[in-house]
C-alpha cells in the first residue's frame, strides 16, 4: 500500500501478546481510539482474505490458544494497514527476543491529529510501552531516516528491537519514552525538555511532542529539524543516531557498543 506522506506509529510492549486477553486488549484499545481506521482485512499471512469483524475478534486467536502474529488493511478511505506483532523468541545467540509490537501507517490528514496522540498515550500506558512514536516520513527526511534505519526502505517507519539495541534513530515527532529510557536519560532531565508539550504519563513514562501540529513535519521541515536538534542537545546523550557513525549491526552482535542504549527487561508470560 503506497502512501504519499506516510504517518507512522509504533508502540513497543515488553508483554508478549501471546495470551489472548492481551492480545485482544490491545486489538480492542485500538478499534476504541482509531474506529476511522479499522481494519477491513487481516490475515496471519499474505494475502489477507479474511474480514474484521469487531463483534468477532475471537477469530483472531488461533485454535491453539495462543496468539500469533496478525496484518491488517483497511482497503477504503482512510487507507491504513498496519499488525499486531507478538514476541519474537531468538533460537540463536546472537539475536535477542523482541519486544511485540502494535504498529500501522496512515496518510498524513487522514486521520485526526488528536486521535493519534490519544491513541499513542493509551496505548502506551495499557501495554506499559517501552518506547513508542507517531511521525510522518517526508520526502526532506527520507535519507536520513533511511541511513539510521528508521525507515531502512524510505517508504514508512520501520524499526525493530534488534535496532534500538544498536542505538535509538531519532527523537519522533511525539514519541513516548518507557521505564528503560527513563532511566538512560533521568526523568528530570525528560521533563524539562524544549519541546511543545512534555507530559509524565506514569512513574517511568514520559510523553514528548516537539511542535503543535503533525503537520509541520511537512510545513515547517527546518523547524522540526531544530527541536529534534535541540531535544537532542538537552538530553546530552550518546542514545541517538549519528550520520556516519552506523554500521551493519547484524554483524555485531545482539547488543551494540557504539551508542548508549539501554536494558530492556521483557516480561515473562
Amino acid at each position: 500500500m503506497k502512501f504519499s506522506v506516510p504517518v507512522t506509529s509504533h508502540v513497543f510492549c515488553p508483554m508478549s501478546l501471546t495470551k489472548p486477553d492481551d492480545f485482544l486488549d490491545a486489538v480492542r484499545t485500538f478499534c476504541r481510539l482509531l474506529p476511522q481506521i479499522r481494519p477491513t482485512n487481516w490475515g496471519w499471512w499474505e494475502p489477507l482474505k479474511q474480514e474484521f469483524d469487531e463483534e468477532r475478534l475471537d477469530k483472531l486467536v488461533p485454535k491453539s490458544g495462543n496468539c500469533e502474529t496478525i496484518y491488517w488493511q483497511r482497503r477504503k478511505k482512510p487507507k491504513a494497514e498496519g499488525g499486531f506483532s507478538v514476541r519474537w523468541r531468538s533460537g540463536v545467540p546472537t539475536a535477542f527476543d523482541t519486544h511485540s509490537k502494535i504498529y500501522f501507517t496512515v496518510e498524513l490528514g487522514q486521520v485526526e491529529q488528536e486521535a493519534l496522540i490519544d491513541y499513542l498515550k493509551e496505548a502506551s500506558i495499557r501495554s506499559r510501552a517501552d518506547f513508542a512514536f507517531v511521525d510522518a516520513l517526508t520526502p526532506e527526511y527520507r535519507e536520513f531516516a533511511r541511513e539510521s534505519e528508521a525507515a531502512p526502505y524510505r517508504n514508512r517507519f520501520l524499526i525493530a528491537t534488534h535496532l534500538l539495541r544498536h542505538w535509538l534513530p531519532d527523537v519522533f515527532w511525539a514519541t513516548v519514552f518507557g521505564p528503560p529510557y527513563v532511566r538512560l536519560f533521568g526523568k528530570e532531565r525528560l521533563l524539562t525538555a524544549p519541546a511543545y508539550s512534555v507530559q509524565e504519563l506514569g512513574p517511568e513514562t514520559v510523553y514528548v511532542q516537539l511542535t503543535e501540529r503533525i503537520a509541520d513535519t511537512v510545513e515547517d521541515h527546518e523547524g522540526v529539524q531544530s527541536r529534534r536538534k535541540l531535544f537532542k542537545e538537552h538530553l546530552r546523550s550518546d542514545a541517538f543516531y549519528v550520520s556516519g557513525k552506523g554500521y551493519d549491526w547484524n554483524e555485531r552482535g545482539p547488543v551494540g557498543d557504539v551508542f548508549d542504549v539501554p536494558t530492556f527487561r521483557l516480561i515473562e508470560d
